[in-house]
């Protein structure tokens, strides 16, 4: 049976931050993932995803303003002091995928300094137990976002065979208008899927994706990742969620 969690930067954000912890939790969720723990002490957010048995499947190294800092030139030490505290935090939370972030940027030779900053992230990672993760995103969502098509994923994967991919099907379709061909592609590398349909971004049901045909397709390949719920209900969280009381019944 498929597996899905809940993305606390999506869902539930009618709550302050730790009780959307909660909420995921009374909706059944049984894992969360969210992009910056750092507004908390770790151990604060530790005690929380215990108390309600929820563990974290991924989180971002720092990204600040440029949604990330990997392919940014003359970052290089702001970016290794971030590696730095992630680890820190994944160690307290638990959870043992980072996401890599790329950035904002419109340097025309920011290749090197990603490819550098990567390097670096897969050697000290590797030495903290951690496996780095990265994601394409399309440009309609985050303009000028650095990791934004599935060439430039496909050279850093054969580049770094420890790095993970968080293959999220909404960008995929957004960038490429075929998902499933993409998904047939990058499998053996993903290691987390998110989703929402397309357009809008909504809960499934509520665009074009073939979403029975996309899960079968994971059931069959043997999939036991965790699909996150990277998407804006509609209206309430809960609302949003009958699609995913099919899935379990």
């Amino acid at each position: 049976m498929l597996k899905f969690n809940a993305h606390l930067g999506f869902q539930f954000n009618d709550l302050p931050f730790l009780q959307r912890i909660e909420a995921a939790a009374a909706a059944g969720f049984k894992a969360v993932e969210f992009p910056s723990p750092y507004e908390f002490e770790a151990s604060q957010l530790a005690a929380h995803l215990t108390q309600y048995s929820l563990p974290l499947i991924q989180f971002a190294a720092p990204a600040g303003v440029t949604k990330g800092i990997a392919a940014l030139q003359g970052k290089e030490e702001e970016f290794r002091a971030g590696l730095a505290l992630a680890a820190r935090y994944a160690k307290v939370l638990g959870c043992s995928n980072v996401h890599v972030m790329s950035g904002i940027t419109a340097q025309v030779s920011a290749a090197p300094s990603y490819m550098s900053n990567l390097e670096y992230a897969v050697k000290y990672f590797e030495d903290q137990g951690l496996r780095p993760l990265i994601e394409v995103i399309s440009p309609k969502e985050i303009p000028g976002y650095y990791m934004s098509d599935f060439s430039k994923a496909l050279r850093v994967l054969e580049a770094f065979p420890s790095i993970g991919l968080i293959l999220d099907l909404y960008h995929a379709q957004l960038l490429t208008g075929d998902a499933a061909n993409v998904l047939d592609q990058f499998y053996d590398r993903t290691v987390h899927v998110q989703i929402a349909d397309c357009p809008g971004r909504h809960e499934p049901g509520t665009g074009i994706f073939n979403f029975a045909e996309l899960f079968a397709t994971l059931e069959h390949r043997g999939y036991t990742g965790w699909i996150g719920c990277e998407y804006r209900p509609s209206s309430t969280t809960v609302a949003s969620l009958g699609w995913l009381k099919s899935q379990n019944t």
